[in-house]
């Protein structure tokens, strides 16, 4: 630790510390007496300034080795303990400072990069279907879908980039996501301040979701990164049960009409009160998030996912090494729920509405979930949860699901519309920002108290 701590203190380059930690490592390991957590520094102008825990942080961590160097193994994304840090803090720049260097940040450099990593897949967390599009999109997903409003403030979102650390670093819905900014890390550490955690998440799955056919005509830049996840102990709603990964009758064995319409009041009261969102909104963004990917889950295992972060750093190991087989690949556990919805899941289209209204039936997979499949279909892989069965159940959900069924231009106008309000609302935006497209709305960039009070907005 004292030699860590040292590195830091000098300076060194990240180059040369991953290059002594290496061998130190070798070494100590051999012996069994080591134990050090080590995140990477940088010192090259304008480059994310990682910060470096306080000592007393480090010894409490007690965390192993950590591997730095650029080489990756199953389960074990290099980068994940820059992008997910054991002090569950990093410093992030100044708003001048952010500002200044936003304003030299190349979009269409950084679009590039992003459609480059979409299908370059790492062995370390194999790209389902060969492409990472998905799993970026739930990710984004994810972290904007913390927005709510409460008592009349708006709280949550994307903006801060929060999801990197307590408490939201071990929610439910967040489980496997270390992997995707470890992934997205060199685009990072590449395009340094100018590139906030709160726009790469958000711009990945929106590039991804571009890449794949869904239209996103703008995004903006300028989501301001916070330096830990004090701003999420805001949220006085239950972040880890419903609003964001929608699965509360997963574990139940009975989904009949009486349950499936409590799961659409459930859904209404979170996404339509708490957010914000009219049906419309809601039924897009549910089914356009669930037009694409699948669900994983390898085995019926508790806690098959294996140690949440906060976990996994106090005894030194890795998080979310997954308990089936590999834990990567077709051994991923993450939700439980297995298949994909629709029969393209890297294809942006309605089919996911058309086959709702065939006759799905209930069913445990092979997860340990209950879920839906086709009725005359069983070995049919495709599957809903009871969230997507809810809107069935819910008229005013229901109207949108037959709409969007028989007029894709009515899903596709939807679908922007939610998607660009989902990720852009929450958080401090920078007086730089700007956009890959249009500007948008300026009441989007608003909190919600003040956009209340604005009168020379129309809000849809």
């Amino acid at each position: 630790l004292k030699l860590s701590l040292l590195c830091v203190q000098h300076r060194i380059t990240e180059p040369e510390l991953n290059i002594a930690m290496h061998f130190l490592g070798l070494i100590f390991t051999t012996f069994g007496l080591l134990r050090v957590a080590v995140v990477a520094v940088s010192s090259a102008p304008g480059r994310p300034g990682w910060a470096f825990p306080e000592e007393d942080d480090v010894s409490l961590l007690q965390v192993k080795v950590f591997n730095l160097s650029h080489s990756s193994s199953p389960g074990k994304c290099s980068g994940v303990f820059q992008s997910s840090p054991p002090s569950s803090f990093q410093q992030a720049p100044s708003e001048e400072s952010y500002a200044e260097a936003l304003e030299q940040l190349d979009i269409n450099a950084v679009r590039e990069d992003v459609l480059k990593r979409l299908t370059d897949s790492d062995a370390c967390w194999p790209a389902d279907f060969g492409n990472y599009g998905p799993f970026f999109i739930r990710q984004a997903f994810h972290c904007a879908g913390t927005y709510a409003i409460h008592d009349g403030v708006s709280i949550g979102g994307c903006g801060g980039g929060r999801q990197r650390f307590e408490p939201e670093v071990n929610w439910d819905g967040n489980i496997n996501l270390d992997k995707a900014r470890a992934l997205l890390l060199p685009i990072k550490e590449k395009y340094g301040d100018g590139l906030s955690w709160g726009d790469l998440i958000t711009f990945a799955g929106t590039v991804a979701a571009r890449s794949m056919g869904a239209p996103v005509k703008s995004f903006c830049f300028g989501r301001i990164d916070d330096s830990d996840g004090t701003r999420s102990l805001q949220n006085a709603l239950n972040m880890e049960v419903g609003p964001v990964t929608i699965n509360a009758l997963g574990k139940h064995a009975e989904q009949g009409p009486e349950e499936l319409e409590w799961e659409a009041s459930t859904l209404r009261f979170e996404w339509n009160h708490n957010k914000g969102f009219d049906d419309r909104q809601v039924v897009a963004l549910l089914g356009g998030g669930h037009t694409f990917g699948k669900g994983h889950g390898a085995c019926n295992k508790t806690d098959a996912f294996g140690l949440r972060p906060s976990e996994a750093y106090a005894l030194g190991e890795w998080p979310y090494q997954g308990l089936c087989g590999t834990g990567v690949g077709n051994d991923t556990y993450t939700s439980g729920f297995v298949g994909a919805f629709t029969r393209h899941p890297t294809t942006w289209d309605n089919e996911y509405f058309k086959e709702m209204f065939r006759e799905w039936e209930l069913w445990k997979g092979p997860g340990g979930v209950y879920q839906w499949r086709l009725k005359s279909h069983p070995e049919d892989s495709r599957f809903r949860t009871g969230a997507d069965m809810a809107l069935m159940h819910d008229p005013g959900y229901l109207k949108w699901v037959k709409i969007f069924s028989d007029n894709m231009t009515a899903f596709d106008e939807a679908w922007d519309e939610a998607w660009t309000k989902l990720i852009t609302r929450g958080g401090r935006w920078s007086k730089s920002k700007k956009c890959d497209g249009a500007m948008l709305p300026e009441w989007l960039f608003l909190p919600y108290q003040e956009m209340m009070l604005a009168t020379d907005v129309s809000i849809p």
